[in-house]
């Protein structure tokens, strides 16, 4: 004994975007309904309907070789298959509260019991089904002999296809109509094929009886073709076309038919009531439904729900604005689809093991492909963004490179116009340091003009340096202080850092330098005390200028003998060198290509001209 778990419990691992070819193989007809799982949303792609005879679809060999054309004409989708319901048997089984491995041998044991003695290995499932008794626990059990589903096989030619799912008329019934109607919670399912009427009862939405009974619609034409003497075919056309069951046209033998179907039909739904007492019909009132080709007969509903006081309601559309519903005669296709897509909240299937085993396989082989499409489209996904990212720093880099080219040539065209500036400038420049060397010697002489004012001491030579120097030096004699001079400290190294003096020293070698400044030569009359103060005051005065960068006397080495001797007083003669402050005009402009000032103007002030008085004549 196999058993089939509930929908192979592998729904969750198959793709997002599933098919499968849902075959409900009757006597005179053959319904092919092909629905797809895109993403959690549900589509019937295609239904077909054959009539057998009339396509001559007779022979087991020519219904294989349409079904194979159909299954490749649509791409080998798997494949669904309904079992009719006389070959199974749906109860519900009452079993005390126990763990599920004893669950699972108590359900066993019952199957063997309900199935009687048989050479065949049974296929069962089973559901868990809500029950008012807390102490007991029921079940929704499926169990057919496997050489059954096997010889149904080998009927329709599935042997080599990709059997997903076996299930049978009653449980499809019950898929679809919860489908149709999920707020439904009391409803009888009268489903009246060919061969055999279905009937099944749900009981809070749930399965609670399923059984069939070998009277449909062929019956009824066997029937009348009795009473009339013609053949079924004449007889199925004059039921198709007339109301033979009230009206001008009523055939009483025709009606005492379909009342014995209606009592048969009562029975078994009687025989259920008494079995469970607990269950009222008529509070709340059941929905009566009414499903299969033979309803189809004119008059047939109308007379149930007048003579048979039978409510029959023809099978509802979808109750949601977004529901999907099958065409009128595929309700048992549209559930078996249902089911094998994992959309039936009481699934059972009987699929055989080996069957389903190679449906894990597939399932397990298309898990696989699944994962290397994912992981092939995160390697692209992947890929492409290392692409775009690289493509982005790439257009960046190009557009950096063509700023700094900008830039280059800027720089190159900006040293060229720098190298002419600085070349008119270098053809100015002996112009502005002669035009300022002016302004300071103006300046100077302003200065020196207003110190002689009020101190007694007078000038006795005003000269540039350049002139100065250029003289002849003096002898060592001539106008030389005495060893001691007139601050009476020695004259080697004498420094007073308070008047800022640095007085003569020794005998220097050294050729002086000409810098750009004067030099001023003054006799200081009096004795050494009060010639010490006056110097100090005018160097001091002088070298608060910002004209000067230096002021200082002049060493005994570098003095030279261009006074004349008549306004000089001996030992009382000194030569100060004043020094002007240095300016841009001075030395040649500094080129930095680097991007700092090519100029810079100096810090000195503007230099106002005054009016250069006498120098030269004593206070």
């Amino acid at each position: 004994m196999s058993r089939a778990f509930p929908n192979l419990k592998l729904s969750r691992f198959r793709p997002p975007v599933r098919r499968v070819l849902a075959v409900d193989s009757g006597s005179r007809r053959l319904k092919l309904l092909l629905a797809e799982s895109d993403f959690g949303r549900l589509r019937i792609v295609k239904e077909e309907l054959l009539d057998l005879r009339s396509e001559g679809l007779v022979s087991p060999e020519e219904l294989q070789s349409h079904l194979q054309t159909a299954l490749a004409q649509w791409g080998h989708p798997p494949v669904a298959l309904v079992l009719p319901q006389h070959l199974s048997i749906s109860q519900v089984i009452d079993l005390p509260l126990a763990p599920q491995s004893e669950v699972e041998k108590l359900i066993a044991d019952e199957t063997v019991k309900l199935s009687g003695v048989s050479e065949s290995r049974i296929v069962y499932d089973f559901v868990r089904t809500e029950t008012a008794n807390r102490n007991r626990q029921q079940f929704w059990v499926t169990f057919c002999q496997e050489g059954e589903i096997r010889e149904r096989i080998l009927r329709l030619g599935f042997e080599h296809e990709d059997l997903c799912d076996v299930t049978t008329t009653a449980n499809a019934l019950i898929a679809a109509y919860r489908a149709t109607c999920p707020l439904s919670s009391r409803a009888i399912l009268v489903h009246l094929g060919a061969q055999t009427t279905v009937v099944v009862i749900l009981l809070a939405g749930q399965g609670a009886f399923a059984a069939g009974f070998q009277m449909g619609g062929d019956f009824f034409t066997r029937s009348l073709a009795r009473q009339r003497n013609c053949p079924e075919e004449e007889a199925e056309a004059l039921k198709r076309e007339r109301n033979l069951l009230t009206g001008a046209q009523v055939s009483r033998e025709f009606v005492s038919v379909v009342d014995g179907w209606v009592a048969e039909l009562k029975r078994q739904l009687s025989e259920w009531f008494q079995q469970n007492p607990g269950v009222s019909p008529d509070s709340p009132p059941f929905d009566l439904i009414a499903s299969g080709g033979a309803f189809d007969q004119p008059g047939l509903l109308e007379y149930l729900r007048t003579r048979a006081e039978l409510p029959f309601h023809p099978w509802p559309k979808a109750a949601q604005p977004d529901g999907v519903s099958p065409s009128k005669g595929f309700e048992i296709a549209f559930g078996t689809a249902l089911q094998a897509l994992g959309y039936s909240p009481q699934p059972v299937s009987l699929l055989p093991e080996d069957y389903r085993q190679g449906w894990r396989k597939r399932l397990s082989r298309q898990r696989l492909e699944l994962i290397s499409m994912v992981l092939l489209t995160l390697c692209v996904l992947a890929m492409a963004f290392g692409t775009w990212h690289k493509m982005r720093l790439f257009t960046a880099k190009n557009a950096f490179l063509e700023k700094v080219r900008a830039g280059q040539e800027d720089v190159l065209a900006n040293d060229s116009l720098t190298g002419d500036l600085l070349t008119e400038y270098e053809n100015l420049r002996p112009v502005f340091a002669a035009q300022q060397n002016t302004i300071d010697i103006l300046k100077t002489l302003s200065l020196l003009q207003q110190s002689h004012g009020n101190s007694n001491f007078w000038y006795v030579l005003v000269a540039d340096q350049q002139s100065y120097f250029t003289a002849p030096p003096a002898l060592l004699a001539t106008n030389r202080p005495a060893k001691t001079n007139l601050l009476g400290a020695a004259v080697e190294t004498s420094h007073y850092p308070s008047t800022g003096l640095r007085l003569p020293s020794g005998a220097n070698t050294n050729a002086a330098v000409p810098r750009p400044g004067l030099i001023a030569e003054l006799c200081v009359p009096g004795d050494a005390e009060s010639a010490r103060q006056v110097l100090s005051e005018l160097v001091n005065g002088l070298k608060r200028q910002e004209s000067f960068s230096k002021v200082d006397l002049l060493s005994d080495d570098l003095r030279r003998s261009l006074a004349d001797p008549k306004v000089v007083v001996p030992e009382r003669d000194y030569v100060l060198a004043l020094d002007f402050a240095a300016t841009e005009f001075q030395q040649p402009a500094r080129w930095k290509r680097a991007g700092a000032g090519l100029l810079r103007p100096s810090p000195r002030r503007n230099v106002r001209l005054t009016q250069t008085p006498e120098l030269f004549s004593p206070p």
